[in-house]
């Protein structure tokens, strides 16, 4: 019997998730509270000091570096107050309406007992309850990539055009932030053959096609930009030549901690180029001769980049912090471990049902395989956490017994 999406029941879910809401927000407030104010990665300082300058009046400059989404939500924020722990709240709060989010797709795809324990994991989930005091854009990309998703499965199985066109305005909006989230795109292309019902697979097909090309028109304009400062064509950013390079090279060796230096006679070649795109060129033409004349190295560093993106816990840069200790090591190892078996179990449901909820692993597997291609860590996985949250959950209520089946009114 499906759940009822009125009634007590309704009430129950609503009430129950709106507690997993405020959990997730104090854990994360919380946290906050405790770490001094104090931007710790080098990725973070870019991003403040270029929000400093958005919100002086300066605008954004010529930079065309790194994607604009994030600074600019920053400058935002500055509008109020420029202080970090100001900053950290206001991300907390987005991270704990990204706990609510899960709870609705669990909700849509499965029922309302997967929804609320998958909202409540999302809530202590310690990668989560962490991310919003990093002040990098992982913590927005997440809440827009969820929305998305969310979007997109919301009505029922016929298309619907307004939600694909909402889905794919909050795609595009990621892309903005995290160029590399265009990997999922290959998972809109499959969720077609992998959703079956009567006429599920012309109708998704053109759904996703939609979400594809709105997320693009949505890019456009920066694309754009880009053009008239550069003269050239740069999607959204210059980075991912850089990138690939870090994990495709002699010198690369998949490290989290480290990234390689580029050799001197590379240096000079780069310094040579007359601009910023044309330096990435070069690091993308280098990777690629580098995959081209060592095919078996390359696809060795493919699979630690991709081992990477799932490591039980992360690898610091700096030593003497408590994700160092044993014991919080093996407290990490053991969620992990267990979020990853149960997700595959999870996975494996939701394949054999050939439902909407087929998108979740898709999701997972298009970005992972996708995001390999560079150089990755651990962090750049968790923009697709929330889904193996959600599978973990569906595949916990199955062994529990529980009915665990689609919403499927609009």
């Amino acid at each position: 019997m499906r759940e009822s999406r009125y009634g007590r029941t309704s009430l129950t879910f609503g009430r129950l998730l709106t507690c997993a809401f405020l959990l997730g927000l104090v854990l994360r407030v919380g946290f906050a509270l405790t770490v001094d104010e104090t931007l710790h990665w080098p990725d973070s300082r870019w991003y403040f000091d270029t929000a400093e300058q958005i919100s002086s009046g300066k605008g954004i400059g010529n930079s065309i570096t790194r994607a604009p989404l994030y600074p600019y939500f920053l400058s935002l924020l500055f509008l109020v107050s420029h202080r970090l722990l100001f900053v950290r709240v206001c991300e907390s709060l987005l991270a704990a309406l990204a706990v609510a989010l899960v709870g609705v797709a669990g909700r849509r795809l499965f029922s309302d007992r997967v929804g609320l324990v998958a909202a409540f994991a999302a809530a202590v989930y310690p990668y989560f309850v962490y991310l919003p005091s990093a002040q990098v854009s992982d913590n927005l990309v997440t809440l827009l990539l969820l929305v998305s998703v969310l979007a997109l499965v919301w009505g029922r199985e016929r298309t619907s055009w307004r939600h694909a066109a909402v889905s794919g305005v909050f795609l595009g909006l990621c892309m903005l932030a995290r160029p590399s989230l265009v990997t999922v795109v290959p998972a809109l292309a499959a969720w077609p053959v992998f959703c079956r019902g009567r006429g599920a697979g012309l109708a998704l097909a053109g759904k996703s096609l939609l979400v594809v090309a709105v997320s693009v028109l949505t890019v456009l304009p920066w694309t754009a930009r880009n053009y008239a400062v550069t003269g050239h064509f740069v999607f959204v950013a210059t980075g991912g030549g850089r990138q690939f390079w870090y994990g495709n090279s002699a010198y690369a060796d998949a490290r989290t901690t480290e990234n390689p230096e580029f050799p001197p006679e590379l240096k000079a070649r780069l310094l040579a180029q007359a601009d910023e795109p044309s330096r990435e060129r070069l690091l993308y033409q280098e990777g690629l001769r580098f995959v081209k004349e060592n095919p078996g190295r390359a696809l060795r560093l493919y699979a630690s980049k991709l081992a990477n993106l799932f490591q039980l816990y992360p690898s610091v840069h700096t030593g003497g912090s408590i994700g160092d200790r044993p014991p919080v090591r093996a407290a990490m190892a053991f969620v992990s471990a267990v979020l990853f078996g149960l997700s595959l179990i999870g996975a494996a449901l939701v394949f054999a049902a050939g439902g909407r909820a087929t998108i979740l692993p898709l999701m997972i597997v298009s970005y992972c395989l996708g995001s390999a291609v560079f150089l990755t860590v651990m962090r750049y996985r968790l923009p697709v956490d929330p889904y193996l949250i959600l599978l973990a959950s569906a595949a916990l209520g199955r062994m529990l017994g529980w009915p665990v089946r689609e919403q499927t009114a609009s």
